[in-house]
């Protein structure tokens, strides 16, 4: 972890590291409202850092995804090999997770395992969701808070259909938790707006709260006849692209 820790926060050096580990969240024992974290969703994919460099020999951008434990995903998942060509301000990082939803734009876990087994493409294509900004330009970030990390990552990345900036909430983060567990998804993160990234460390800067489908608010009774009352952070999960 030394090697982590001695990163230079505010370093000019134009080039990537060779290897990062992710920061990691500690769980929190159930959802919360704050207006100090951003909230998102979690489908519960793959996580893994997104390098993008230049490529001498090819001539152009290098794109690789490496997950928790080093292993470089991208020659698995070749419809994400567009993804320098909607990042600017190259060298870059980003941090996010891979995902291959259904058709209902839920988490098709066995496809994703199947597919980084064995790489075959299927009918069902690799999204990688992108919640973090760490290197850019080639210059590192990680010292900035996350809002700033954020703000700065949307001004970078064009989104498309392969690269999504995963939408956050402030505030809302008990509102954000029902909706996930209705719709199945693995649960909320809640990340400090002014956390720092830290490479290799597990922090209570970050929370997770892992979801229990079909939850419901205990303020909330079933009513089949009345509509659902309209709820921004709803329309935010429905609006997701992962939609069919």
């Amino acid at each position: 972890m030394s090697d982590q820790l001695s990163l230079s926060l505010t370093g000019d050096q134009a080039r990537l590291p060779r290897s990062l580990r992710p920061m990691m969240p500690k769980p929190a024992d159930a959802a919360f409202d704050s207006d100090e974290h951003m909230f998102e969703p979690r489908w519960g994919g793959r996580r893994a850092l997104a390098f993008i460099e230049p490529n001498r020999e090819a001539g152009g951008p290098r794109l690789r995804l490496i997950d928790e434990n080093g292993r470089d995903l991208a020659p698995q998942l070749p419809e994400l090999a567009t993804l320098p060509d909607l990042v600017g301000d190259q060298p870059a990082i980003l941090d996010g997770e891979i995902v291959m939803p259904d058709k209902i734009g839920r988490m098709d876990e066995e496809a994703l395992v199947a597919r980084l087994a064995d790489g075959l493409k299927t009918e069902t294509t690799p999204v990688y969701l992108a919640f973090d900004l760490l290197w850019v330009g080639g210059q590192p970030i990680i010292a900035q808070p996350l809002l700033r990390r954020r703000e700065r990552m949307a001004k970078v990345v064009r989104p498309s259909a392969e690269l999504v900036i995963l939408p956050g909430v402030v505030r809302d983060g008990m509102d954000l938790y029902f909706a996930v567990a209705q719709q199945g998804l693995r649960g909320v993160m809640a990340r400090h707006l002014r956390s720092p990234y830290l490479p290799g460390r597990r922090s209570a800067l970050w929370r997770w709260i892992a979801s229990q489908p079909g939850e419901m608010p205990l303020h909330v009774l079933p009513d089949p006849v009345a509509a659902a009352p309209f709820r921004p952070v709803l329309a935010l999960i429905q609006r997701l692209p992962l939609e069919d």
